[in-house]
Parts: structure tokens; sequence; C-alpha cells
């Protein structure tokens, strides 16, 4: 990074460098975004006297429009069944929260009666902006699935504060990324394979370009052109999205009925794309390999 030195000695060069350092623009505008907050405070308490960071200017990023395709879905929920995170990826598919939402997720949280998960401000995206605690809608299929997620740690003896814990209790890191490298034929470490010719030959089922990301857009893009739901419950129900400040005033009580409503819809034709045959089934247990080491106890998982 930018090594041992005192702040008042980094140049706008480095701090370039640093932010150059990666491929895609998406991450260098994160990495740009990192700095600008720590160098007011550094400026406000006199270790600086201008930020090095001015003038620099976020790239243009092109806006993802990925969605799953039926085959694409199969592939991705038949690999991770197969490992002890499947109920998690399920989950993303149920419910459309982030990635970190549920990796993150506590018992404390969510209310199995009434089917309401509640995310404190400071586990979510918008948590800083937003001017209500975000609450989601749980469909019936996400509230049986976490009741045998919980049966499953209790059987493995974890007691832990975390939803989709480690076999140890703790939170999970990124436990999605080892099994995606697999499928699009990477690495367990994101590698490409190696060209050494003794090396194991793997086999991509699903393209590069697919990320766990994709799954909340498909589940939106699937809610507003296959269910038919009503755009601003898609956006700020079930994706939650801060809303407008008319809609906070005026409507101040969130239609969790209808987002609910709108995910079992979902969750049923879910459960028709997966009973569908899929042509990369047969060639999923050689793709993945021995992917269970990376991403802990293997554990096969029905929705």
């Amino acid at each position: 990074m930018l090594g041992k030195k005192l702040l008042s000695e980094v140049t706008p060069r480095e701090i370039e460098r640093v932010v150059l350092a990666s491929e895609a623009p998406a991450t260098r505008n994160r990495a740009l975004c990192a700095f600008p907050g720590f160098l007011a405070w550094a400026i406000r308490h006199g270790l600086i006297v201008k930020d090095p960071t001015a003038g620099m200017v976020k790239e243009h990023e092109t806006a993802r429009t990925r969605v799953l395709s039926d085959d694409e879905i199969r592939t991705l929920i038949d690999a991770f069944d197969q490992t002890r995170y499947g109920r998690a990826l399920r989950f993303l598919f149920l419910t459309a929260l982030r990635r970190d939402e549920v990796l993150g997720l506590k018992w404390s949280w969510i209310d199995m009666e009434k089917g309401v998960l509640t995310i404190p401000p400071e586990a979510e995206k918008a948590g800083r902006v937003r001017d209500e605690l975000r609450r989601a809608g749980l469909p019936p299929q996400a509230v049986a699935l976490l009741a045998e997620q919980r049966s499953f740690l209790f059987a493995e003896g974890v007691r832990s504060e975390y939803v989709f814990a480690t076999s140890t209790g703790a939170r999970p890191l990124d436990s999605f990324k080892p099994v995606l490298y697999r499928l699009r034929g990477r690495r367990s470490n994101g590698l490409p394979p190696s060209k050494d010719k003794r090396a194991k030959t793997r086999t991509a089922l699903l393209p590069d370009d697919v990320t766990v990301h994709d799954i909340r857009r498909t589940v939106a893009d699937a809610l507003l052109n296959r269910i038919g739901s009503p755009p601003w419950i898609v956006d700020h129900v079930v994706l939650g999205h801060a809303r407008p400040k008319l809609l906070r005033t005026y409507m101040p009580t969130l239609p969790l009925g209808e987002a609910r409503d709108a995910l079992q819809k979902w969750g049923d034709e879910l459960a028709a794309i997966l009973e569908r045959a899929s042509s990369v089934r047969r060639a999923l247990p050689e793709a993945l390999g021995q992917v269970h080491v990376a991403v802990d106890l293997p554990q096969t998982l029905p929705l």
C-alpha cells in the first residue's frame, strides 16, 4: 500500500498508484472513496493541511444488467447444496437480500412467527442515510428454510448468534467465492487454471461474469416481469433501497405483507425452476472437486 511514512508525506501520485492497482473501474472507485473521509478527519485534527485526493474524479461505471438464466440458477443452487452454505444461497434467492446481510444475519433480528426481519442500521448498506429501520417480509419458504438451518446447527452442536454460522459458531466471511470460482472453471482462490500439463482439468459450468450480486438483480427482475409486482414494492420494500421523504412521511408503515406475498409467488416459481432438468447437473461433482474443503463441511440441503 502506502508503506510506513508520515501522513503529511503521502503524495497524490502514491494514492493514485493504490487506486489504480485494480483492473475494475468499480473497484478503483471504491478505493478512491475510502480516502476522503479519513483525510478530512486528518485535516480537522491538524495532521495534514491539504487533501491529496483533491481533484481526483471517479471513473465512469457501466451499470450491470446481468440477470441469471434458469439454467444458471439451477447450477448455482445445485452446487451450493453440496456445501455447508447451501441454505445461505437459497436464502439470497428467496429474499433478494445483500450477500453481507445474509452472511452476517443474526437470530435476534428475526421474528419467525410474524415472518419479519429487522436489520439494524450498522449492518446494512443504506443504514447511515436511512431514517427508518430496514424491515423485510420473509415468505413462508424463507421461514421454513430458517427453521431447517436452526435444526441443522443444533444437531451439529453449534450455538451461535449467527444464522449461517461456521462449524465453530463464527460469522462466515465470503463463503460463496470458492464455489463460484470453481463453477467458473477457476481455482478456489479465483486464479485461472494452472497451465501445467499435470494440473487438474477444470470445467467451466458458469460464465466468468456471473457474480453473487446477480442473484439480487435476478430476483428483482423476476418480481417485476414474472410476478408483476409494483416497482416501488420491489425497490423500497424487497430490495430495501432508502425511501424518499414523501413515502416516509405519508406511508410510515411498510407494506410487508405485499412484499411477502410477492416473494412467496417467486419462491413457488423458483421451486418449479429447480424441478426442471438441467444439462449441467451431471458435471457438477467433477467441476466442484474438493471444494467443500475450502467452504467448511459438506452438507446436502433440500429446498
